[in-house]
């Protein structure tokens, strides 16, 4: 009997800048999780920066989850897809761990683009084929930008109020998805996070940092991933993700890191267990 929760992560591998794999895994490790990385493409650095090699590893996905199927997983976590063709694989993938395990959660970060863009890499038929893959997924986590592409909402900046956010995530919920965490709302010098799951609505907010750092959403869904596989409930997961973050960001800052190279996390992964722990007691 395992006694450790695993979790499979399928996201690229960015050789250069804070995000994707480099966060997830050390994040989850250091959370008492098991991290099962799937590489969806290899970057030489994150597409943040003005150039990169990227290589897609749509043709590995296939053998490469076939090879898994004597495990389980407690999670799933799917973030950025390097192609159309890797929907469909990810999404056999998803429906083949459920019928194994049905307590498995899909957590799906739809990384599409941010500032109200599309990533250089994202196509028109990407940004399709991934609302179809949202309706399997367990819990989502769009940013602002994320949440308009998916529902063909147009974008009006980050100071959304709760109202206008609660009928985003509404729209979200429609996809099928079963709950949504809109990221990144902006109000003033504040920053938040909207859960709903279609009969509960929950806002968190912290300190907003007044550089926008790469890679943040990764981090977020990340630590939120690990929350929830250590059994906290998805409020209390977003409230230690959206802490987190804070902590982190304040000390990049302070740090005069440039803001491409991502979040200085590092030096502050042993806070996480802190977290985990306040949240349990709060439970109790």
């Amino acid at each position: 009997m395992r006694t450790v929760p695993r979790a499979a992560c399928i996201n690229d591998l960015s050789g250069f800048g804070r995000c994707s794999l480099t966060t997830a895994l050390p994040v989850l490790s250091v959370m008492g999780v098991q991290a099962c990385p799937v590489p969806t493409a290899v970057l030489s650095k994150h597409t943040g920066f003005p150039a990169f090699s990227f290589h897609d590893l749509t043709d590995t996905l296939p053998a490469f989850f076939e090879t898994w199927s004597d495990l389980d997983f407690d999670m799933i976590y799917s973030g950025f897809l390097g192609s159309v063709g890797q929907i469909s694989i990810v999404r056999d993938f998803f429906t083949r761990e459920r019928r194994k395990n049905p307590g498995c959660r899909i957590l799906l970060d739809p990384v599409m683009g941010d500032d109200g863009k599309r990533y250089r890499t994202y196509t028109a038929a990407l940004c399709d084929a991934m609302r179809e893959l949202v309706s399997h997924a367990d819990i989502i986590t769009p940013n602002i930008t994320e949440a308009c592409l998916l529902t063909d909402t147009p974008y009006h900046g980050e100071s959304l109020q709760r109202s206008e956010a609660q009928t985003l995530a509404e729209k979200l919920l429609k996809l099928g998805c079963g709950a949504v965490v809109i990221t990144g709302l902006v109000q003033e010098n504040m920053i938040g996070n909207l859960t709903c799951d279609g009969n509960s609505v929950s806002y968190t907010q912290v300190h907003r940092t007044e550089c926008l750092f790469s890679g943040t959403g990764d981090l977020f869904a990340s630590v939120l991933c690990g929350a929830l596989c250590r059994g906290c409930t998805l409020p209390d997961a977003v409230t230690i993700a959206g802490n987190f973050l804070s902590d982190v960001t304040s000390y990049t800052l302070r740090q005069n890191t440039p803001a491409q190279e991502g979040v200085l996390f590092e030096p502050l992964l042993t806070k996480l267990e802190g977290y985990l722990n306040a949240a349990n007691e709060t439970t109790r």
